[in-house]
């Protein structure tokens, strides 16, 4: 177990010291601050302002997916709390403590909790792969999107089979060793055979669609209003799935490194001067980062969970 958690961290710390390096390698740092200088103050605070409509939309979310039991004031609350542990500390371990948190908070079970997030996310995954889809068939660009689209046509493969086979899938979820994996993949089954209609995945796709035109909106500001960016909508959003790439992948806390990286490809695709590039996903990432990391950690304050315990039930669960 140590030899593993071992040789991962090492794998990260190296491919974050690889983004780092290509994003500030040949950088005029005279030109980077003369080109922060002159970004549009009035721009980024409104671009922060609008951001908060995009968190109320992933609580909305949230707050569906719990059958509107949670409310979507304690959904926003695990929403703020689970990027700032994201934010924080490496892993995406943020996942698992919006699971602990709607558990303290609702007293749903665990299993509850954490299918609430596995569905979230899944629809996530199935937003940026069709957003991927496109980008890469208007512009061809290749990041890695027939490995998305492999683990989530398993994903949807395996739900499938637990609604076809639902005594073998019964079967098969015993023979799991650990006691919660077990708890997570027999509440997913029951919400598979029982929950999940065909309306409820339409209403959750709504929803997620809803979600990512905010997300994305905050990406369109930044390039369009606070950078004044000379590229086209559709290079905008290439530039906002690539970044979305970037976040989602597991690597440094906040993904420090990897979006900037990530950003500076992606406007160098379109032609954009690297200064410039790195200069809009520096503060890109700030608008998404600060605000809310902040209001986050106040929660986590206020939550009565400890960071420690989270990491340690996301070995248990490895």
């Amino acid at each position: 177990m140590l030899v593993k958690k071992t040789l991962s961290l090492i794998i990260r710390f190296a491919f974050v010291a690889g983004c780092l390096v290509y994003a500030f390698w040949g950088i005029d740092f005279g030109l980077l601050f003369d080109t922060l200088k002159n970004y549009n103050g009035i721009a980024i605070v409104g671009t922060i302002l609008f951001q908060f409509l995009s968190y109320g939309t992933m609580a909305m979310r949230l707050d569906f997916l719990s059958r509107f039991k949670a409310g979507n004031k304690t959904c926003l609350k695990a929403f703020l709390l689970s990027m700032a542990v994201n934010n924080i500390v490496p892993a995406k371990l943020g996942e698992l403590a919006k699971a602990f948190y709607f558990r303290r908070e609702c007293s749903f079970s665990l299993g509850q909790s954490i299918s609430m997030v596995f569905w979230e996310r899944f629809f996530d995954l199935n937003a940026m792969l069709a957003l991927g889809t496109i980008v890469a068939f208007m512009f061809g660009v290749n990041v890695a999107f027939i490995p998305l689209f492999i683990v989530v046509s398993s994903i949807w493969a395996g739900l499938i089979f637990i609604r076809l086979f639902p005594d073998l899938s019964h079967k098969l979820i015993q023979l799991v060793p650990i006691e919660r994996v077990r708890g997570f993949l027999a509440e997913i089954k029951l919400q598979i055979l029982h929950g999940v209609t065909p309306w409820f995945l339409v209403i959750l796709g709504v929803y997620t669609l809803v979600c990512w035109v905010f997300y994305s909106g905050t990406t369109i500001l930044t390039l369009f209003w606070v950078a004044d960016m000379p590229i086209t909508f559709w290079q905008a959003m290439t530039v906002f799935v690539i970044s979305a790439v970037g976040m989602a992948t597991p690597s440094s806390p906040g993904s420090v490194g990897v979006f900037e990286a990530a950003v500076t490809f992606s406007l160098g695709l379109f032609g954009i001067d690297k200064e410039q590039a790195l200069a809009a996903g520096l503060v890109l990432h700030m608008i998404q980062y600060i605000p809310v990391t902040v209001l986050g950690i106040a929660v986590l304050a206020r939550s009565g969970l400890n960071l420690q315990r989270i990491r340690q039930s996301d070995e248990d669960l490895a």
